[in-house]
């Protein structure tokens, strides 16, 4: 008569090799630190979110004083409210369709009302592509890009709603 169980060898090496997958696993995902935000300034904010929560929505959401922050992740804020920025007087701005940048006004974040938003809201979606919005800090607009692109700081608005201009009428000519 054939046995129909496996010896302890066999056993013993599947656990083996799953603990070996679960380790490799666990070294792939990196965990947020305070020391890991700290390295990070306004530029690099987009990086930060698509590095550390890679295949989830995440927001940072700033609210007054507009560098007291805090991550959203999936709809859950992690426990610490963070201090992103070291900054006051940080403005966000909206551009139009037609390049026109207006100050947005400051109103307490709300998760369950999506029209209110804090003084600074950046999100990134589970494909990794952010939310447009544009900073002022230290007399520099920080123009974080929708998608994909790379962030653009420039000394004045009116040289990022030129440009965005620029661009504009490039996509509208087809060029």
């Amino acid at each position: 008569m054939m046995k129909k169980a496996f010896s302890l060898l066999e056993l013993m090496l599947v656990v083996i090799i799953v603990g070996i997958v679960y380790t490799l696993a666990l070294s792939t995902m990196k965990i947020p630190n305070e020391n890991d935000i700290e390295a990070f300034s306004l530029e690099t904010l987009p990086e930060y979110l698509r590095n550390n929560f890679k295949l989830l929505d995440a927001k940072i959401i700033c609210n007054e004083p507009c560098g007291k922050c805090k991550v959203l992740v999936d709809g859950e804020f992690l426990d610490e409210e963070l201090d992103l920025f070291d900054k006051s007087g940080i403005k966000s701005y909206e551009l139009s369709y037609e390049g026109y940048g207006t100050e947005k006004e400051y109103l307490p974040y709300d998760e369950n009302d999506p029209y209110k938003q804090a003084c600074f809201v950046l999100h990134k979606w589970p494909n990794g592509a952010i939310e447009e919005v544009v900073l002022e800090s230290d007399n520099n607009f920080i123009y974080y890009k929708a998608g994909y692109k790379k962030v653009k700081t420039y000394t004045s608005l009116a040289n990022l709603q030129d440009n965005y201009k620029k661009e504009l009428n490039a996509i509208r000519s087809g060029q």
